[in-house]
């Protein structure tokens, strides 16, 4: 059995007149300048990350340059009393 699918009688009415929400007044709630606000904001805040991104970017690197910096340093202080006892070793030894 197949079923037909029939509108209710309140549904099928033709409107008599003007809506109720035609009545109304006209108010203008500003979301257009609220949708400008937004994207002014939105861009503000992209750039503010994008700049945070790029000094801690930069930071990061100056930061990873001055330890390499150090352990060169630090090798070669750590190698220092090597090199000068291989060179007293070279200088005693010859006839």
């Amino acid at each position: 059995m197949a079923s037909v699918f029939e509108p209710s009688h309140s549904t099928s009415r033709q409107p008599l007149g003007p809506s109720m929400a035609d009545t109304l007044p006209s108010i203008d709630f500003g979301f257009d300048d609220l949708r400008d606000r937004m994207a002014k904001f939105t861009a503000k805040f992209d750039a503010f990350i994008e700049q945070g991104r790029k000094r801690v970017l930069e930071e990061r690197n100056q930061f990873r340059m001055n330890v390499a910096e150090l352990q060169g340093k630090q090798n070669t202080y750590h190698n220092l009393p090597r090199q000068q006892q291989h060179r007293d070793n070279s200088l005693t030894s010859r006839p």
